[in-house]
């Protein structure tokens, strides 16, 4: 059988563990490397290893070199890819794990129990709390599913009516977006992706903010607060051998696909 020859990257702690789960097979030569960019000894070390598959992070790493070396020919998985990557990789065979159902939902419930564990270390209860929760994406539905089922109060936040009539349906108190200041809570939880809090939100909004989204959250880049924690990649910090086993079967699914 042929050797696989696969390289790791990135400083999630998941990936470091999915390394290790991927060289437990003998037909593999795997290498990890905690790097945040693509720098000269990266490149350098991926041209002298000519790995056959590849694992980024979920954002798209910065590339400080004119020349990204060594990954011809080899089998891509990512998160998201920017248009640079795309570029690079144009001629590469690209599975992205973050289109995998199986691998978004898991990822999902493990970032609502990773945010029960951050909340905890508040020393606070959830129970007879209530939690404003932004959006009813996947994340969103885990996070308001497992606050309720411990006994706290939750109501969803959302534009879209799609989201509204299926929060509806589920029983959650469900307000507007544009209305969410003027609803009183104990705790406010965005998982909208994109930069939409601006300063009339914010100084409508008195609780403390978690914001689950990823880099660079909801708050727009003239808002100042306090009480906001931006709280990307729970499942790794949490959970890094859980998250990784999700990753490694979403990875090895792709494969047999």
């Amino acid at each position: 059988m042929k050797e696989e020859k696969w390289l790791v990257v990135g400083t999630d702690a998941r990936l470091k563990m999915l390394a290790k789960k991927l060289s437990k097979e003998n037909t593999r030569t795997v290498y990890y490397k905690n790097e945040s960019v693509w720098d000269e000894d990266l490149n350098r070390m991926v041209y002298e290893f000519k790995p056959n598959f590849i694992v980024l992070p979920i954002h798209p790493l910065p590339v400080e070199v004119p020349l990204v070396m060594g990954v011809s020919g080899a089998k891509i998985f990512a998160g998201k890819l920017n248009d640079e990557w795309k570029s690079i990789l144009k001629n590469n065979e690209i599975s992205y794990y973050l289109e995998d159902e199986g691998f978004i939902w898991q990822n999902a419930a493990l970032t609502a129990e990773a945010f029960v564990s951050s909340f905890y270390n508040t020393k606070q209860a959830i129970q007879g709390k209530k939690f404003i929760v932004t959006g009813f994406g996947r994340v969103a539905k885990m996070v308001a599913h497992i606050l309720r089922s411990i006994g706290g109060d939750v109501c969803i936040a959302v534009r879209s009516n799609v989201q509204l009539s299926e929060a509806k349906a589920l029983r959650y108190e469900v307000v507007q977006l544009d209305d969410v200041g003027y609803v009183d809570g104990d705790v406010f939880i965005n998982t909208i992706p994109a930069k939409w809090l601006d300063q009339e939100f914010n100084e409508k909004i008195a609780m403390p903010i978690y914001d689950l989204a990823s880099y660079p959250g909801c708050l727009n880049d003239d808002v100042s607060r306090k009480d906001y924690e931006l709280l990307p990649a729970l499942p790794g910090k949490f959970f890094p051998n859980d998250a990784a086993h999700v990753l490694y079967e979403s990875i090895v699914g792709q494969l047999r696909r």
